[in-house]
Formats: structure tokens, sequence, C-alpha cells
């Protein structure tokens, strides 16, 4: 899970546990602190609702741009 945007959307799904190499880590910490557990499940919802990874991704960047 080192795109910090998936980690994000992981979480929501449920996840408790993410690898990644550990030049990714501080990114993928950043964008978790910045977030809520609800907001990563909102946005789990969300790239759910979605017809293909790339509309999931546009979505979610969308709505983590807005929040």
């Amino acid at each position: 899970a080192a795109a910090p945007l998936l980690a994000v959307v992981l979480v929501g799904l449920g996840a408790t546990s993410l690898s990644m190499s550990p030049s990714a880590l501080a990114d993928v910490r950043a964008e978790l602190a910045e977030h809520t557990l609800e907001d990563a499940k909102r946005f789990a919802e969300l790239a759910l609702s979605t017809d293909s990874a790339a509309a999931a991704r546009s979505a979610v960047t969308e709505a983590i741009a807005a929040s």
C-alpha cells in the first residue's frame, strides 16, 4: 500500500496492517494522519461505488482534496 490514497481506502475497508517499502512509510503515515476512520470508510464506500479502478481513484482523489 505504498500509494497514500490507496492506504486510506484500504483502512476504510477494514485493513489493520499495510505492507510497503520503508521509503513510502512517511507519505502513507502523513496521509492517514489527516483523516479519521469515518473519513476512510466514506472514501472506501465511494471507491466501491464506481465502475473502474480509474474512476475510483479519481473519485477518492477529488473527495480527499475537498475534505
